[in-house]
């Protein structure tokens, strides 16, 4: 089997390798021909080129019959614009010009057409000239040039160089078909041949398996239905290095591993069997102990409950607690703002009551020169009736008048002093009112460091009844969990009872199924 297998690999390489190299050779083929082709192309764009020159000179030409010389003449005039414009692009042309793949004489063709477009931009140019003068004479000149002189001859040059261009492109693309087809043909007579070799060789393959395949493959046939009937006694015997000879050894191979299983399973059925019993012992010791572990895990956590109530009642208390303490400081707070702002009053009185002492000072002190000005008086009334004494008859008048300014000095002068004494009590007023305003400020003042005193212990207090409450309410939740987890272990332990019930069933059929398996297992022949 292995030559066979061999040959046939042999057979599929050489396809493969002949259609490889068939597709190769048709590449190059392929390659080459899209050359030609091209180069054909470029010939032919050579012969549109020249075609689309001299038509546009005789439309120059024309123009110039029609319009005059001056107008057709120009650069930007129609057809000698789109003249000028050919020209660039042939330039262009002739420069990127791609020669790869050209013979020879194509190349010599192609690097010809530069002289003869200079030759026939040369000849336009005297047409041109020609055409400039607009005599009758010129123009029959120019359109002869156009047709027969010049411009003709270039005309005929770059055609003859495109024909020879073209004629060998034809002939080399007509002999690369023909390679073509010879390459076609060699690989269609190559597959013929593998074809008829593969088929020769497929009659030897048939007559080689049928010999040496079909005994064999009726004894391992016949092995394999007394395995089938549990009968594992028959033994195929093959012997070689073939295939089916291995096959028919590894096939007595495993009926022996099937041998040597089915003993052991024999064994293991009864151990198996054994163990069942002890397992079923097992599990109803475990079912009976979760019963009891769930019965004790429900009284825990009835009680764990309880504890977690009691625990949420302290928690609400002290949540109550906290709140009247929170008022009690915002309270003392407020107190100690009032009492600040009582300080600030007190203190804003004590500077009214300052400035009054010392408004009262200056009243004093314009009473004391008012006075001395009144005595001033007195004295100068007191003169003038000296002098008025003196004047004798003349100076009564004046006398009168001296007396009447003494009275009014002395009124002046008590007046004075009657102010003198209230601007006095006022002071003495003033300083007992500074005094008495100090007082108070210092009793404020005290008060409102009790305040402070009052609200930093209040704020203490709040602090701690917090993290009391805090505490206690985790403590809360703490019992709260302990609740649900005792719970779990009941119900747990339930669960855990029930699956040690549904075990001791599966323990029930995993013993049918042992004694089962043992009466099979007794059906076979070792």
């Amino acid at each position: 089997m292995t030559a066979l297998f061999t040959i046939l690999v042999t057979v599929l390489i050489g396809i493969i390798v002949l259609g490889v190299v068939t597709a190769q050779v048709q590449r190059g083929f392929a390659d080459r021909l899209a050359e030609t082709d091209r180069i054909s192309r470029l010939a032919e764009e050579a012969r549109f080129q020249i075609a689309d020159a001299t038509g546009w000179q005789a439309l120059v030409a024309a123009d110039v019959a029609a319009v005059g010389p001056q107008e057709a003449l120009a650069d930007d005039a129609g057809n000698r614009s789109a003249l000028l414009a050919l020209r660039a692009d042939v330039e262009a042309w002739l420069d990127d010009l791609d020669l790869t793949g050209t013979t020879p004489a194509e190349r010599a063709a192609f690097e010809g057409l530069a002289p003869a477009w200079d030759s026939f931009f040369a000849g336009d140019a005297e047409v041109v000239a020609l055409l400039a003068t607009g005599e009758p004479e010129d123009y029959v000149a120019a359109m002869t040039s156009i047709n027969d002189g010049a411009a003709g001859e270039s005309y005929g040059q770059v055609l003859a160089l495109v024909d020879e261009v073209q004629a060998s492109a034809q002939s080399r693309t007509e002999e690369l078909r023909a390679g073509q087809r010879a390459a076609e043909e060699r690989g269609r007579l190559g597959l013929v041949g593998i074809g008829v070799l593969t088929a020769a060789f497929m009659v030897f393959a048939v007559r080689k398996v049928t010999r040496d395949v079909a005994q064999p493959a009726g004894r391992i046939s016949q092995v394999a239905d007394a395995l089938a009937r549990g009968d594992l006694t028959q033994r195929t015997g093959l012997r070689g290095g073939g295939e089916i000879s291995r096959a028919g050894s590894a096939l007595d191979a495993a009926v022996d591993a099937v041998s040597v299983l089915v003993g052991q399973v024999t064994t293991n059925a009864t151990q198996t069997d054994a163990a069942v019993g002890e397992l079923r012992d097992v599990t109803a010791q475990g079912a009976r102990a979760a019963h009891d572990t769930s019965a004790r895990a429900g009284e825990v956590a009835a009680a764990a409950e309880q504890v977690s109530r009691d625990v949420q009642t302290v928690a609400a208390g002290a949540e109550q607690m906290g709140a009247s303490i929170r008022d009690i400081a915002q309270n003392a707070a407020q107190a100690a703002e009032v009492a600040a702002q009582a300080i600030r009053e007190v203190a804003a009185t004590n500077d009214t009551v300052s400035r009054l002492g010392t408004s009262s000072q200056e009243i004093g002190n314009v009473v004391k020169l008012i006075t001395s000005i009144a005595e001033q008086t007195n004295l100068l009334a007191l003169n003038a009736t000296i002098e008025a004494a003196r004047a004798g008859e003349s100076g009564k008048g004046f006398a009168v008048v001296a007396g009447e300014v003494k009275e009014l000095a002395t009124e002046t002068a008590r007046a004075t002093e009657d102010i003198a004494r209230r601007v006095e009590a006022i002071q003495g007023d003033t300083h007992g009112a500074v005094a008495a305003i100090d007082g108070i400020s210092r009793t404020i003042a005290r008060i409102n460091d009790y305040q402070l005193t009052i609200s930093s212990a209040v704020e203490e207090q709040t602090a701690t009844t917090a993290v009391m409450s805090r505490g206690v309410a985790d403590a809360a939740a703490g019992a709260g969990e302990i609740a649900q987890g005792i719970t779990s272990v009941a119900s747990a332990a339930e669960t855990s009872a029930r699956a040690l019930e549904r075990v001791d069933g599966r323990v029930e059929e995993v013993a049918g199924t042992s004694r089962e398996l043992a009466t099979r297992i007794a059906a076979f022949q070792v």
